[in-house]
C-alpha cells in the first residue's frame, strides 16, 4: 500500500472519529445551575416550590407541586432552552439513580419561561413497590398497613436526588442541577400535610383511618365529553383542572375546589357541576370502622380529539 493510500485512510478515519466525537458532545447534557433560592408558596389548596436557573436566554424554571400529602407531584419546567418542535415527546429523568418518565407530556406557554412542559403523577424516585401501570401503595415497613398519605418514598431517597434532566425530541438534554432535595421536600411534606387543617380535616385521626375515601364506579364516567364546554371544544380549546371534592360520611360530595386550573374558568364549572351530580363514594373509615367526612381529589384533563 502506498503512503498516499495509507495518508488518504488514516484522514478518513479521523474524520468518521471527528464526526462520533461531534456527535456524542451533542448528547451532552446542558447543565443549568441555580441563580435563586427555593421559594416555598402555603397556598390553600396546594404547595407550589420553585426555583431558576440559568441565565439571560438560557434562564429556566423549576416548579414542584403537591395537592395533598403524598409521593407524587406535578412539575412545570420552562425556559428557551425547552424549545422543540410541537408534539415532541419529553422525557424527564432524575438522577443519579432517581425516576424516569418518558411520553407526550403538556405544554404550554408561561411568559418569560416559555414554552413550559407539565407532567403529573410524578416522583423523585420509584417507590419501592410501584406497579407495571404506575399505581402504587405506600405501606408502614413495620405494621405492614396501608399508609392513608400514600407515602413511601424515604427521606434518604429525596436527598440522593441532585438534578433532573429533561430531553424534548432530538434536542440536546437539559440538566438542572437542583441539589440534594431532602431539605426542600420535606418543607414540601409539612406543606402538604398543613393543607388538611387549611380543609378542616384532623390530621392524626386521618393518619389512623383505616379505609380513604372510595369512588363508588367508574369516576371516568363522572365528566363525560357532553361536559366539554361547547364553545371552547368548537375553538380547539384544551384544559387541565386540579379538583378537590369533600366528601361526607354518607359518601356524598359536599363541596367541589378548584386547586389549580388551566383556565378558561369554564372548565372550573364544568367540572364541579358533573361531580356534584354524579360522583358517589363509599366513605372513609376511621380506626374504628367508623365512617367518617374526608376527601377525594383529582384531575380532568379536557383534550380536543
Amino acid at each position: 500500500m502506498t503512503a498516499a493510500r495509507q495518508l488518504g485512510i488514516a484522514c478518513a478515519l479521523l474524520s468518521a472519529l471527528g464526526g462520533f466525537a461531534a456527535q456524542a458532545a451533542a448528547k451532552e447534557p446542558l447543565v443549568l445551575r441555580p441563580v435563586s433560592q427555593w421559594v416555598l408558596d402555603y397556598a390553600d389548596d396546594s404547595c407550589r416550590m420553585a426555583r431558576t436557573f440559568g441565565e439571560g436566554e438560557e434562564k429556566t424554571i423549576f416548579i414542584l407541586e403537591r395537592y395533598e400529602p403524598g409521593d407524587r407531584f406535578s412539575l412545570i419546567v420552562g425556559g428557551d432552552p425547552l424549545k422543540a418542535q410541537l408534539y415532541t415527546d419529553t422525557a424527564f429523568r432524575f438522577g443519579p439513580d432517581g425516576y424516569e418518565e418518558e411520553g407526550a407530556f403538556r405544554t404550554g406557554e408561561m411568559g418569560e419561561y416559555s414554552p413550559i412542559v407539565l407532567g403529573s403523577g410524578l416522583f423523585l424516585a420509584a417507590p419501592p413497590n410501584l406497579g407495571e401501570r404506575g399505581g402504587a401503595e405506600a405501606r408502614d415497613a413495620d405494621a405492614g398497613t396501608i399508609s392513608i398519605f400514600d407515602q413511601a418514598i424515604a427521606f434518604e431517597q429525596e436527598a440522593a436526588i441532585t438534578w433532573l434532566e429533561i430531553q424534548r425530541g432530538k434536542r440536546r438534554p437539559v440538566r438542572l442541577a437542583l441539589g440534594s432535595m431532602g431539605p426542600p421536600m420535606a418543607a414540601m411534606r409539612k406543606c402538604t400535610e398543613e393543607l388538611l387543617t387549611h380543609w378542616g380535616i384532623d390530621l392524626e385521626s386521618h393518619r389512623a383511618l383505616t379505609r380513604k375515601v372510595r369512588p363508588k364506579g367508574n369516576p371516568g364516567h363522572w365528566v363525560v365529553s357532553r361536559d366539554y364546554p361547547g364553545d371552547l371544544a368548537s375553538k380547539g380549546v384544551e384544559g387541565l383542572v386540579h379538583f378537590r371534592l369533600s366528601v361526607s360520611a354518607e359518601g356524598v360530595p359536599t363541596d367541589c375546589h378548584i386547586q389549580r386550573s388551566i383556565r378558561p374558568r369554564d372548565f372550573d364549572e364544568a367540572v364541579c357541576n358533573a361531580l356534584m351530580r354524579r360522583a358517589r363514594f363509599e366513605p372513609a373509615l376511621d380506626s374504628q370502622g367508623r365512617p367518617v367526612a374526608s376527601y377525594w381529589r383529582s384531575t380532568v384533563n379536557f383534550l380536543v380529539p
